[in-house]
């Protein structure tokens, strides 16, 4: 299923990226690429320079970059958290410097946007590639290397290849509730490269923290993973570095270590979780497992949705205590009824 939704997002992606890939644009139809609102891939839209030079065309097309686009079949393709705080034409080569929370995007998201700007800015004459630096640093694709400079044409030859690469799953995480003292499973779908594991995965999920309102995120601030394997006999070692025992306002300590536990044994290849700090038995306080071991799921500490919290009456031994009362006064009321109890 996996293989056929991978083949199915290429298709669309690829097709959606045959227009205008050359470089430069002679005739003026100049178009500014948007993100599909169903994400099946980028859309060229005509648009006229109102700016006639190199310079003002660059900040113009940026600007609409960052844009919503009147159609609502497309959405802005620079996203809301992301912003191109300045660029620099350096011969032909654009570079574009972008800040905020680049990294937070989704494989799947970020092709998109890199596609889009960079099939858009291309078309200005004067710009024959275009190069991504995130806070500062070079951007590298999912595994590791340097993107480097890229045009239209990255987007025919290299981008069926990433794309075909690319899977998609739904995970259950688990994050801690407001109070701090349970776990709440959140479901998140995610596209990813092949060539990441889903246990790498799962961590690198926690790490974003929860999309919910009312979750708060279990690993602090900082955390890196250093390294994630699987042994033979289901346990999975999980090596962070020394973030990990830094306490976390209103997160307990044993909420910390079974949301990475609980998510990740939510896999069937993995029965537990050895957890780690640069190779060693974490120090941390205040919890009720041993952390010299493997550590085994922990159903209890899940905050399952109660049915008072969902609008369900169950009475309780008081209730039953009245002298006159009905079978129908609990049956699916908020609460019992005045005239089935006692003054």
């Amino acid at each position: 299923m996996k293989k056929i939704l991978s083949i199915l997002l290429t298709i669309c992606l690829l097709s959606s990226m045959m227009i205008g890939c050359g470089y430069g644009n002679a005739d003026g139809d100049y178009k500014i690429y948007y993100i599909n609102t169903d994400k099946s891939g980028i859309t060229g839209v005509n648009y006229d320079f109102t700016a006639e030079d190199t310079d003002g065309m660059i900040t113009e097309a940026i600007d609409m970059l960052g844009a919503d686009p009147d159609d609502i079949d497309y959405v802005t393709t620079i996203p809301s958290k992301v912003e191109i705080k300045r660029w620099e034409l350096t011969g032909d080569d654009l570079v574009l410097y972008f800040v905020g929370e680049y990294d937070s995007m989704d494989i799947f998201t970020e092709i998109l946007v890199r596609a889009a700007i960079v099939k858009t800015l291309v078309q200005i004459d004067g710009v024959e590639s275009v190069s991504f630096n995130i806070n500062n640093t070079p951007l590298t694709d999912s595994t590791g290397e340097a993107v480097g400079s890229m045009s239209g044409d990255t987007f025919i030859d290299d981008f069926g290849q990433e794309t075909d690469s690319l899977l998609s799953t739904t995970l259950t995480l688990y994050f801690a509730s407001a109070d701090g003292m349970s776990l709440v499973a959140e479901d998140r779908q995610v596209y990813y490269s092949r060539s990441v594991s889903e246990e790498k995965l799962i961590i690198e999920q926690l790490l974003k923290g929860p999309d919910s309102e009312g979750l708060l995120s279990t690993l602090p601030t900082g955390t890196k993973l250093n390294s994630i394997s699987i042994s033979e006999d289901g346990v999975c070692i999980v090596n962070f570095d020394a973030a990990f025992e830094t306490a976390i306002t209103g997160v307990t300590e044993n909420v910390t270590v079974y949301s990475v536990v609980d998510s990740l044994t939510e896999m069937n290849s993995i029965k537990q979780v050895q957890i780690l700090v640069n190779g060693e038995t974490p120090h941390i306080s205040n919890v009720d497992m041993d952390l010299s071991g493997a550590v085994s799921r922990n159903e209890d500490i899940i905050n399952i949705v109660s049915d008072e919290e969902e609008g369900i009456y169950y009475p309780q031994e008081d209730d039953y205590l009245a002298e006159d009362y009905s079978a129908d006064d609990y049956v699916t009321q908020d609460s019992p009824s005045d005239n089935g109890t006692e003054d």
